[in-house]
Parts: C-alpha cells; sequence; structure tokens
C-alpha cells in the first residue's frame, strides 16, 4: 500500500485497508457505510416482533384486574343494566335513598360494588356526580335481577326538573369469594 493512500480500519477485523476497498483482504466481510447495521438489524428485528409477540399474548391471555384474580369487566361494562331507580327520603332528614334493580344481560356473575348517578338538569347538562358505595355488595347471576339501595346523602338541588342516570361503576368477578377488609 502507497503512503499516501487514503486507508480506513476494518470494522469487523480491525485491520488496516485501503478506504475504497469494497471487501476486506484480511477478513472477506463487505465494506460499506451500514453494513453492520444491516447485521444487526437482522438480529434485532426479528428480536423486537417477538417481544411484542409476547407482552401482546400475555395482554390477551391474563386478567386486567391487580392481584384480585378473576375476569376483568372491562369487555362487559353494558351487561349490567340499572334499572327502575328512585329516589326516597327517609322521614324528616334531609338525606336521600336510591332504589332500584340491577339487570345481567351477560354470561357471567358479577359482584356489583359501587355505582355512579348522574343529575341532569331539563336540558340535559351535568349538574351533579355521585359515586355511593353498596354497604352490602351483591352478586347478579347471569340473566337475572337483584335490587339496590344505596345511601346518597344530602342533595345540593331541589328542582323538580333534574333527572338523574344510575350505571354500575365497580364490580369484581361474582364467581370470586369476598375478600374480607
Amino acid at each position: 500500500m502507497a503512503e499516501n493512500e487514503p486507508t480506513k480500519v476494518c470494522p469487523h477485523c480491525a485491520e488496516t485497508i485501503r478506504a475504497a476497498a469494497k471487501i476486506c483482504p484480511f477478513c472477506r466481510s463487505k465494506q460499506g457505510r451500514y453494513v453492520l447495521w444491516r447485521q444487526e438489524l437482522l438480529i434485532a428485528g426479528p428480536a423486537t416482533i417477538l417481544v411484542i409477540l409476547a407482552i401482546a399474548a400475555i395482554a390477551w391471555f391474563a386478567p386486567d384486574e391487580e392481584g384480585t384474580g378473576g375476569r376483568s369487566f372491562t369487555g362487559h361494562r353494558w351487561d349490567l343494566v340499572v334499572l327502575s331507580t328512585s329516589l326516597n327520603r327517609t322521614g324528616t332528614k334531609p338525606d336521600f335513598w336510591m332504589t332500584g334493580i340491577v339487570t345481567n344481560q351477560g354470561e357471567h356473575p358479577w359482584r356489583v360494588q359501587e355505582l355512579e348517578v348522574r343529575f341532569l338538569d331539563e336540558r340535559g347538562n351535568l349538574l351533579d356526580v355521585s359515586h355511593p358505595d353498596v354497604k352490602d355488595s351483591f352478586v347478579v347471576q347471569s340473566h337475572r335481577e337483584n335490587g339496590f339501595r344505596v345511601e346518597l346523602g344530602g342533595l345540593a338541588f331541589t328542582n323538580n326538573n333534574v333527572t338523574h342516570q344510575v350505571r354500575v361503576q365497580v364490580v369484581t368477578d361474582g364467581d370470586r369469594p369476598l375478600k374480607p377488609d
């Protein structure tokens, strides 16, 4: 090799070779700008795809309720429908109670623990949201109904045009035993 000829170091064998060389004369590896990247991508590409597939498989088969076990309510939210609700006041106290019926239209039993009550004005504007706990949680079996009564406490509005919508907010798998507090 002439002394004034440009050189480079082969990235594979670390020998000094001519800068214009397409193949290293020592290790016979191809020389180029992205040769090493191509080799690494050949390994990293399939490995990345395998990791993504493993994560997708775990997310598909594992329940998404942390530590509670049982099935997740996420895909079954519309199985439970709240029907026939009414607001009642107890005697002279300013506290309100709500009674109603929960119907399970799905294939799995669910243990109801919390409801969501939305209060709306006559134009449908949201006035307030309440999340009363169901003190004595209950299981609604598949294709059955169950009545409930929850305490809402004092309500700030007295307008007769106020309506309410109720839905089930928090449930657990009805096949799992109730965990003691």
